[in-house]
């Protein structure tokens, strides 16, 4: 089994990282204009928006949780158990607890005047806000809006660590399986089971099914990392699994998947067309993981260092994009516009305002790291 050299950098997933993070940003935009439920919504809405979102949705977020995986094998090469947890409360734990708190009360208040639901000031929505936070696992607080990511990646580490620890110097048996060409494909079989039968548990929007669904991909990015062989397999098959994961989609798309995820995300549980969708969902998301996955091992232009500056802004990206495109899609909603016009003043707006923020976060002493910067 090859293996890096210890403080080697691979810098492709840095930019993977970044595209991903930016695929997060546009699919928050686009939120406003589809078919479903968000908490601002515009009165009109786009059947080929709503598409778009679960081609995003679909493969998007497992993308985002694998990268997240393949980060950890990079943190595990020189760190202990221990100085991995305490490394993931300073760059999880803590910007979370910093977000939930300025951020959260903001985008309740948006929504509940959106909706109707409230008129009153800021302070007394906040009141209301934290006077019950609990919630049902795994997010354990009811409202973390897009920093339910976070709950999710902190609960990785902890419940990861012992399998990561296993794996460790033991996957050499695992890259020997999938040496011929497109057989890394076959890593998503033993997964069709398990989402067949956990993804469709009853219970709320990010409930269990979905936990153990981006666990698995998370789980998967840590374990392609952790032997060069298997690396160079998904190098290897990117085009096979472009083929699988558009094929999977056009088809779902064809048997009429969109209707059926309206009906299914909000109130999940086990049909007969289920048993169809399942399955199309974790090889559609699988193929499209080795896809952008392998042309990123291939493409040379990610082979350089990301710059310092984006290195540093990407956290306070994520943590302030949503509650600034809440801010400014409660007031373009209201225009008396089509939806292009509309998405056209939307896009780049809340882009340049997050940008600005997030880089102005990034650059404050003792602020920066309380929202998940790393020191110098």
């Amino acid at each position: 089994m090859g293996v890096e050299a210890p403080g080697e950098r691979l810098w492709f997933l840095d930019w993977l990282r970044i595209g991903a993070l930016f695929g997060v940003f546009v699919f928050h935009t686009l939120r406003p204009f589809d078919d479903g439920d968000w908490h601002v919504k515009n009165a009109q809405t786009s059947e080929g928006i709503s598409i778009g979102i679960a081609f995003l949705g679909l493969w998007g977020l497992a993308f985002f949780f694998m990268i997240s995986g393949c980060a950890v094998w990079l943190a595990l090469r020189w760190r202990s158990s221990g100085e991995f947890l305490k490394e993931r409360a300073i760059r999880l734990v803590l910007p979370f607890a910093v977000a939930h708190a300025l951020l959260s009360p903001v985008q309740f208040f948006i929504e509940e005047h959106h909706k109707g639901r409230s008129s009153g000031s800021y302070v007394s929505d906040a009141r209301r806000f934290f006077s019950d936070v609990g919630g049902d696992g795994p997010l354990w607080l009811r409202d973390t809006y897009h920093l339910w990511f976070l709950v999710y990646l902190i609960q990785f580490a902890v419940l990861g660590l012992p399998i990561f620890l296993l794996l460790r110097g033991r996957t050499s048996w695992i890259a020997d399986r999938f040496q011929r060409r497109g057989s890394i494909l076959l890593l998503a079989v033993p997964l069709v089971p398990v989402h067949l039968l956990l993804l469709a548990a009853p219970g709320p929007e990010h409930g269990w099914g979905e936990f153990v669904f981006f666990f698995d991909f998370f789980v998967i990015g840590y374990l392609v990392m952790s032997d060069v062989r298997l690396r160079a397999a998904v190098r290897r098959d990117a085009w096979y699994g472009l083929i699988l994961g558009a094929g999977a989609f056009v088809l779902g798309v064809g048997t009429g998947i969109i209707d059926f995820l309206d009906g299914w995300w909000p109130n999940p549980g086990y049909s007969w067309p289920y048993l169809w969708y399942s399955p199309l969902i974790t090889l559609a998301v699988w193929g499209w993981l080795v896809a952008v996955l392998g042309f990123g091992l291939r493409a040379t232009a990610l082979q350089r260092p990301v710059p310092p500056t984006l290195a540093r802004a990407a956290m306070p990206y994520f943590i302030v994009h949503q509650p600034v495109i809440l801010a400014i899609a409660y007031f373009v909603v209201a225009w008396n516009v089509g939806i292009g016009t509309k998405y056209a003043v939307l896009l780049p707006t809340t882009f340049a305002v997050s940008a600005l923020l997030a880089l102005l976060l990034s650059r404050v002493p003792v602020v920066s790291q309380l929202f998940g910067v790393k020191g110098r």
